[in-house]
């Protein structure tokens, strides 16, 4: 969970963005990425060998859509933060399921949706600081720089790679 430049990326972001809206949903949206990342792994690890999951490019572009949000400090109510984060969180959880090989998946889903409230509990405390004039440019410079990796990781998951099938 925590190697992952696209999860880290979407985690990062959605921590920027949510410090843009009530404080009321810091909870909500840590406890829905939370509870999505333990059903991610638990997703991917039933079912990915058989839908032979490539998550890459939906996480890039979670990523990408979290980031842009940030950016432009988009004002929104519970609902769609909410949605992006269980989102993130399933796609996160079941794109890591596939190191469960050789071990037990619930412990690994347990840690994996640990790291995954911690980095974004963390990059929330550190947002929420930055609550001056420059901190919100930082903030809003910070999410853009986030979209704009997201969409090269976009654009590479579709690229073809010499030796891939």
């Amino acid at each position: 969970m925590l190697t992952s430049l696209d999860q880290l990326g979407f985690l990062l972001a959605l921590a920027i963005w949510t410090s843009f809206q009530d404080r009321r949903h810091d909870t909500r949206v840590i406890g829905a990425a939370f509870a999505a990342a333990l059903t991610g792994v638990w997703f991917g690890a039933r079912f990915g060998e058989v839908a032979q999951l490539d998550l890459a490019a939906a996480a890039a572009a979670l990523m990408t859509a979290v980031g842009m949000a940030g950016a432009t400090r988009l004002r929104v109510g519970a609902a769609p933060l909410l949605g992006l984060a269980l989102a993130g969180g399933i796609v996160g959880g079941a794109a890591g399921a596939d190191a469960t090989a050789g071990l037990s998946v619930a412990l690994f889903a347990l840690g994996g949706s640990i790291a995954t409230a911690s980095v974004l509990s963390y990059g929330l405390l550190a947002a929420r600081r930055l609550d001056s004039d420059w901190g919100r440019i930082a903030r809003r410079a910070g999410a853009s720089w986030i979209a704009a990796i997201g969409l090269m990781v976009f654009a590479l998951s579709f690229a073809a790679h010499p030796g891939h099938v």
